[in-house]
């Protein structure tokens, strides 16, 4: 008699060790924290993109909302502790890190932070701190983790917002 067919103690024994290769290897080819980074700075993105979208509505009342930046060009947010006026270009925030911390604020102890772009208002980014030295920042708009957030460049026009996935 032959019999063309697996024992069931062989079936079990191949069922166990494809068990533990799965339970070995999967966490190598699901990257779960870069998954997660990417999906906060989304929240932060859509945050900021809300933020904005407030602050150009209270600079459309006030009437500022086609001027470049300047320092009296500003809408009032309300903020009692720092002045209550926050700077924007037409309309829009600009991208200073104090500034936007006030209105979409970090939790304290974040390890999200915000940084400007080099040493002007132009471009702000939000970043995972671990991800980066001590000391270090992002230096491009196109490192890896970050979302951005660049200003208005013209009445009527928005302010562009970008997130990087994280890797």
């Amino acid at each position: 008699m032959n019999n063309k067919g697996f024992t069931l103690i062989e079936l079990v024994v191949v069922i166990v060790i494809l068990g533990i290769l799965a339970v070995t290897a999967a966490p190598k080819f699901m990257n779960l924290n870069a998954d997660a980074k990417t999906s906060t700075l989304y929240g932060i993105q859509a945050a900021m993109q809300s933020a904005a979208a407030l602050v150009y509505g209270k600079s459309i009342v006030k009437g500022n909302h086609k001027e470049a930046f300047s320092l009296s060009n500003t809408v009032n947010i309300g903020d009692s502790v720092n002045g209550g006026e926050l700077p924007i270009a037409y309309g829009y925030p600009v991208g200073d890190a104090f500034h936007f911390e006030r209105i979409v604020p970090l939790e304290t102890g974040d390890t999200y932070k915000y940084t400007a772009l080099g040493a002007s208002n132009v471009t702000l980014i939000v970043y995972f701190d671990d991800d980066y030295d001590i000391g270090a920042k992002p230096t491009s708009i196109d490192d890896a983790c970050i979302a951005v957030y660049l200003i208005s460049e013209g009445p009527g026009k928005s302010p562009t917002f970008k997130v990087n996935d994280c890797v």
